[in-house]
């Protein structure tokens, strides 16, 4: 008995290997009538503090103008207010600090005190995936929060800039 039960599981691991492929990004594409193409994945991470973040990374084509790419970081209401506009610091590497320009010139432009939005046009040059980022967003008030955000999700935001 104890034969047929090790080879019936040596058996299933061989399937799982096999026939169940490794889960992929999830980049979502829509179409805004009348010329408008938006590639955009969306992850829910947490900062240091465990506190949870969205994270909208996404590229905007409008006709035939040159491409928007735009990481737009969403907090907890009334919990973190953006200081507008101030860049957001990336940290690629220890030797690899960026600035993401911010894209609202005032608080009063932004959706929700609570929301940021860079314009990653300028830094895609720069970028690498083969590690995580640590993000350090601007915030009111002297307060701060770092997000580590890991290679999976960066070479995912790779994929769209590339669409």
């Amino acid at each position: 008995m104890s034969k047929k039960f090790f080879k019936l599981i040596f058996v299933l691991v061989l399937m799982c290997l096999f026939f169940i492929k490794p889960a992929s990004a999830v980049i979502r594409e829509s179409k805004i009538p009348p010329n408008i193409l938006l590639y955009k994945s969306i992850q829910t991470w947490r900062d240091k503090s465990k506190n949870p973040w969205q994270l909208i990374f996404y590229k905007e084509i409008r006709g035939n103008n040159k491409p928007t790419i735009n990481l737009r970081l969403v907090g907890f209401p009334e919990l973190f207010e953006f200081a507008h506009p101030q860049p957001l610091t990336i940290k690629i590497r220890e030797d690899l600090t960026v600035k993401v320009p911010d894209i609202f010139a005032s608080d009063k432009e932004a959706f929700s005190p609570s929301m940021g939005q860079y314009d990653f046009n300028p830094i895609i040059e720069r970028l690498e995936t083969d590690s995580f980022w640590l993000l350090q967003l601007p915030l009111k008030d002297d307060e701060s929060s770092t997000i580590k955000v890991p290679y999976f999700i960066i070479e995912e935001w790779t994929k769209i800039i590339s669409m």
